[in-house]
């Protein structure tokens, strides 16, 4: 079986709703292919390299799908020409399967999953926490403060003292 990518531009003043009927669309006009659609998602909006119906910015969609009838794919292209809310289009084949598309979540940044809410991660690093996940070689340890070595030198100074005594 065939792997097909297409990319198109759109307008990008397009509102949500009328840009999703225009996905919409396409995918039922590729369905008549009879092409199983795999991947469709809105890539971004993107400056173009050059304008394209006075328009400097574009949005782009990604469509990937399994091939149908090679005969309807022309149809299909020739659609894509004359439809006025595709400003351009481009259909590559593929070498192998493409992955199902899963948008990730997006994390707040620098908040860790084991942090407590209010807790950066630099926070948690300090209390002890998600210290497995950093690395351990060419770590310079801080050098004492001027009150670390007062209280270690008053620690060693009692010692001799209570030495002395005896």
């Amino acid at each position: 079986m065939r792997y097909y990518e297409t990319i198109y531009i759109v307008n990008p003043n397009l509102e949500n709703e009328v840009l999703d009927k225009t996905m919409v669309e396409i995918g039922k006009e590729l369905e008549k292919t009879k092409s199983k659609l795999i991947n469709h998602r809105v890539w971004g909006k993107k400056r173009l390299a050059y304008p394209i119906e006075k328009q400097k910015y574009g949005s782009f969609i990604l469509m990937q799908f399994e091939g149908g009838d090679k005969s309807k794919m022309v149809d299909f292209d020739t659609w894509m020409k004359l439809n006025n809310s595709v400003l351009r289009h481009m259909i590559v084949g593929l070498d192998n399967k493409p992955d199902v598309y899963v948008e990730e979540s997006k994390k707040e940044p620098g908040v860790d999953e084991e942090t407590t809410p209010g807790e950066t991660a630099s926070e948690a690093v300090e209390d002890g926490k998600n210290n497995n996940d950093l690395p351990t070689e060419g770590i310079i340890e801080p050098e004492p403060k001027d009150e670390d070595v007062d209280e270690k030198n008053e620690n060693t100074e009692q010692k001799i003292v209570v030495e002395e005594a005896e």
